[in-house]
Parts: C-alpha cells; structure tokens; sequence
C-alpha cells in the first residue's frame, strides 16, 4: 500500500504554487475551445444560496485554480469545492451555469493554494477512509492529509428555517507503512516516540498552541520531524 499511496501524491502533486497563474481570457477560452469534456458534467444548483453560512471551501466565490482532470491540467478555472456532496464545480464556459466536475476524472485541484487529492480507499489511502478529496496539507518526506467535512443543518430562528454547514477537519500522518488518524498532540508524538520532547520544543519555538491551531500544530510538528530523521 505504501508505494500505492506515494506513488498517487507523487504523480499528481505538483509543487504548489504562491499564486494560481491568471491567464488572459482569450488564452483561457482558447484553451478551453480544444476541451469541451472539461465542461460535460451535470449542471450544479447552488442550494441555500441567501444564508450567512455555506456549503463550500473558505468562500461561496467562484476561485480560479487548477485541476488534472481526464489526464490533462487545465489552469485559471473559476471553481468552488462543495464540502457537504464532496463536489469540484467549475464555471461553465458561458459564465452561467456551473458544472459538476466527473469525480473519478479529477486527479487533483488546488484552490486557494490547497492541493486536493483524489484518494480510492484501499488503494492511495487505508481501507477506513472514505474515497474522497484529501488536502495534502503538508508534502514533505511524512505526507500528511486533511479531510473536510460539513454537514448541513438546521435550526429555527423566529419561525424561519435556517440552514448551518458547520466544518470538521480530520488529519492523518503517513507514518509506519499507512496513514495515521491525529487529534491531539500526543497521537502524533506516540507515532515519533524517539522524537518526542523536539517535537514540543518545535511547537513552543514558534508559540503555537495545539488546541487553538491544530492544523498548523500538526504540520509543524511534523515537519520538524522530517527534518530530524532527514539522511
């Protein structure tokens, strides 16, 4: 499985960059013109549209980024990453309707200099984790993922129905030949035992507290591991 998965993030995972390139409109539709499939996907219907909450990745703003899609990279592509359905919609070529990007076809997008991964459980990930768009939110020699997730609901304000998508955010390190569930500090330094007390001294070098900035935690300590065990 180990070389499945590294084999995965290495074939799709460019280095990410600063800022996703703009191109001008003409090369953009130019590029477009000569791969219609890109845009054959099921039309999406933005839902609860008018709440202060949403359905998507950071912002309800269409983002242009990049996405492998059908063994071909496409950049500069108006898109929004629905986390409730697990969906990549992109801007219809027209400016109207947005699309429903084919999931198996998307190897990989980055948006907002997030890279996602499309991840098969039982092939690039465990058998437990669900198939699925990963961020590799950190891609040094220990791969680290975070999985996002929202659920929509509801709740009663004054007699009217409004709709919530709170967010939860699940992490796992590569480590010891499969990927590794981590909430708390102490999930990652039983998976690096041996590093233990640098790992802690790395998160108060740079005065990051575990419970308040997880995410960063996590990929600091990390890191920092990397950096010990580097040959």
């Amino acid at each position: 499985m180990a070389g499945s998965t590294y084999g995965q993030i290495a074939a799709l995972q460019p280095t990410v960059p600063d800022n996703v390139p703009e191109y001008p409109l003409s090369l953009y539709r130019s590029a477009t013109k000569e791969a219609q499939n890109l845009y054959n996907g099921r039309l999406y219907y933005i839902y609860d549209s008018r709440e202060d909450e949403h359905q998507f990745f950071i912002d309800r703003k269409y983002e242009k980024g990049a996405v492998f899609y059908d063994g071909q990279r496409y950049d500069s592509i108006p898109m929004l990453y629905d986390i409730v359905k697990d969906e990549l919609v992109i801007k219809h070529i027209n400016g109207f309707e947005p699309i429903i990007l084919q999931t198996p076809k998307v190897g990989f997008f980055i948006i907002y200099d997030h890279n996602y991964l499309n991840l098969k459980s039982g092939k690039d990930i465990n058998p437990e984790m669900p198939t699925g768009y990963y961020d590799l939110i950190y891609n040094g020699k220990t791969k680290t993922l975070a999985r996002r997730i929202k659920q929509r609901q509801e709740k009663i304000n004054e007699k009217k129905v409004i709709a919530l998508f709170p967010q939860k955010n699940f992490y796992y390190v590569y480590a010891n030949g499969k990927y590794n569930g981590v909430h708390t500090r102490k999930s990652i330094t039983r998976l690096f035992p041996g590093q233990k007390a640098e790992l802690r001294k790395a998160l108060r070098e740079q005065n990051i507290k575990f419970r308040k900035d997880r995410e960063r935690a996590i990929v600091t300590m990390v890191a920092r591991y990397d950096e010990l065990t580097k040959q």
